[in-house]
């Protein structure tokens, strides 16, 4: 039989070749190769374009975070020789809550041997802290009309060593001592 598109004639009954398909990069199947890249992109184009999704312009988000930031190694305020002094200690990342419970449980046995001490008493915690526009209003578990000022120095330097925010208003037992800083 004569193959009139090449000029050459191609005889049926000869063997063909096992493979001939898989050396020249034909697989025997249109998708494989560039055609089947091809195929994959107009298809993930018209998935996603059927998926309703519109175009917008510029939506505006909110305004970047900004004030102060948290101390991550603050300093814990305890009393040596009656007066209120900062002491570093590698703590981490601290919340009010977590102050007012750690003055109120006094310093550790180190720290004692140093001869540090605290005056915030144990029932001051819990506490409660929350951020107002001109600093912190800290609400304790005990009247703070009975606090000593080297408590409330403790209590106010730390809580400011932790967030430098301006003031602290210390409230509890239906008193409360407004505006304060470490001083």
């Amino acid at each position: 039989m004569r193959d009139v598109r090449a000029g050459r004639s191609r005889d049926r009954s000869a063997p063909k070749t096992v493979g001939a398909a898989w050396e020249n990069g034909n697989r025997g199947t249109p998708w494989r190769g560039r055609l089947r890249q091809l195929g994959l992109v107009v298809l993930a184009l018209v998935v996603l374009a059927a998926c309703g999704i519109r175009p917008t312009g510029v939506i505006p988000g909110l305004e970047a975070p900004s004030g102060p930031v948290e101390n991550p190694t603050p300093s814990i305020y305890w009393v040596a020789d009656g007066q209120v002094v900062p002491v570093a200690r590698v703590q981490g990342s601290l919340t009010g809550r977590d102050v007012v419970a750690l003055l109120a449980q006094g310093p550790s046995t180190a720290e004692q041997e140093r001869g540090l001490r605290t005056e915030v008493p144990f029932d001051a915690a819990p506490a409660t802290v929350d951020r107002v526009a001109d600093g912190l209003d800290v609400t304790v578990s005990t009247d703070v009309s009975l606090l000593s000022a080297n408590a409330v120095r403790q209590i106010v330097c730390t809580l400011l060593d932790v967030q430098a925010v301006g003031s602290v208003n210390l409230r509890g037992g239906g008193h409360s001592l407004e505006f304060r800083k470490c001083a």
